[in-house]
């Protein structure tokens, strides 16, 4: 109990300095509740941060097994995802958004969150504030010739629908479907991902009430009744897939169809260094020289030395001298984007040498809209 008051307390004296500091209120648990009684008098402007549990693969240990990788290749991390930001038309363009912004990331630094994702097309704004994209999402829609509006109706009114033979069916997941569907969608990720966010019976049942709203819901295509793929399907905008996972690519193509090349949609960036490197590793000792630069937290605004081995990494802070000279320079963004797998920041062996965190699967419900500063 003593430990659960001491965390009690260090995040109020790190809620009070960025209050103090960025002259906003930071709240937490009930939060969206309050907002909303705020919204209509007090408050200018908000910004949201949602917590997310992602999957993040253990390095080396994954890329030593000869097995196929599973879930218990992963490493849990704490993160947050920034669901909403909008100010009031009367305070916009006088940098409320920009001080939230800067508050919340420092927030998050103290509370030792490694990374924060933004679902944004405004990448501008963002990259102001060190983000960096790091996923390109695909598009996709029904193939009408193998699955029908017909079909996902009769499916969605509880009906189940027989696919290339009597072996495969197309239905809608209910309620008791839910948690294999997690297992199903996790499974499948952790073995061709290195970073993606969980999934758990409540996101789906959440999700599914969503889709519900638009005419929509989550469809599970089984063979003898094991999972092989699920799509998540909206009315909105003229019909849509708002998400897809398949155990193979060849079914995911049979049912499901392209539409138009992948659209950058997730944004990116580290928050606490320390706490993000000790995932990332390096097949041999290995020493970086780096310069990074960071337009809001000055903890990783600087020339360093990033240390490696398999055990993990860290970087130390030094004063630049010829040999310490960079190797390489990069923004906090490019340096995430580069962690993620999105980009190479230069060829030389040494970066060869390291375990990244990536690529990453991300397509969170959750939306960044309505910036308006």
């Amino acid at each position: 109990m003593e430990q659960v008051v001491g965390e009690r307390e260090t995040e109020q004296q790190v809620r009070g300095r960025i209050e103090t500091e960025f002259d906003l209120t930071v709240l937490r648990d009930a939060s969206a509740r309050i907002t909303k009684k705020m919204w209509g008098d007090e408050a200018q402007s908000v910004l949201h941060l949602t917590p997310c549990t992602a999957a993040l693969r253990k390095n080396p240990l994954a890329f030593h097994t000869k097995r196929m990788t599973s879930m218990a290749d992963i490493v849990r991390v704490e993160t947050n995802f920034i669901s909403m930001t909008f100010t009031k038309e009367a305070y916009r363009n006088s940098g409320c958004m920009r001080r939230l912004m800067s508050g919340a990331l420092e927030y998050q630094e103290q509370m030792n969150i490694p990374v924060c994702f933004a679902d944004t097309d405004e990448g501008d704004f963002f990259e102001h504030f060190g983000f960096h994209y790091i996923y390109d999402r695909p598009r996709y829609g029904l193939n009408g010739c193998v699955i029908s509006e017909e079909m996902l109706e009769k499916a969605a009114n509880g009906g189940v629908v027989l696919l290339n033979g009597q072996n495969t069916v197309l239905k809608a997941a209910d309620s008791s479907s839910l948690l294999a569907l997690g297992h199903f969608v996790n499974a499948n990720l952790c073995r061709r991902y290195g970073f993606f966010v969980i999934r758990t019976a409540a996101y789906y049942e959440q999700f599914r009430k969503e889709l519900q709203g638009t005419g929509g819901d989550l469809f599970l295509i089984a063979e003898n009744e094991q999972i092989k793929g699920y799509f998540a399907y909206t009315k909105s905008g003229g019909g849509s897939i708002r998400e897809a996972v398949f155990a193979s690519p060849s079914d995911r193509e049979r049912y499901l169809l392209e539409n138009g090349d992948k659209k950058p949609a997730v944004m990116a960036r580290i928050i606490n260094l320390p706490e993000m490197l000790r995932h990332i590793s390096g097949n041999v000792k290995t020493t970086i020289a780096i310069r990074l630069s960071d337009p809001v937290l000055a903890k990783n605004d600087g020339d360093f030395i990033w240390y490696l081995d398999e055990e993990g990494s860290y970087m130390e802070r030094v004063e630049q001298t010829v040999s310490t000279r960079p190797e390489v320079s990069a923004t906090i963004g490019e340096f995430t984007a580069f962690i993620f797998e999105y980009i190479t920041l230069k060829q030389n062996a040494k970066f060869d040498n390291i375990y990244l965190a990536g690529p990453v699967w991300m397509n969170e419900r959750y939306y960044t809209g309505g910036r308006k500063d």
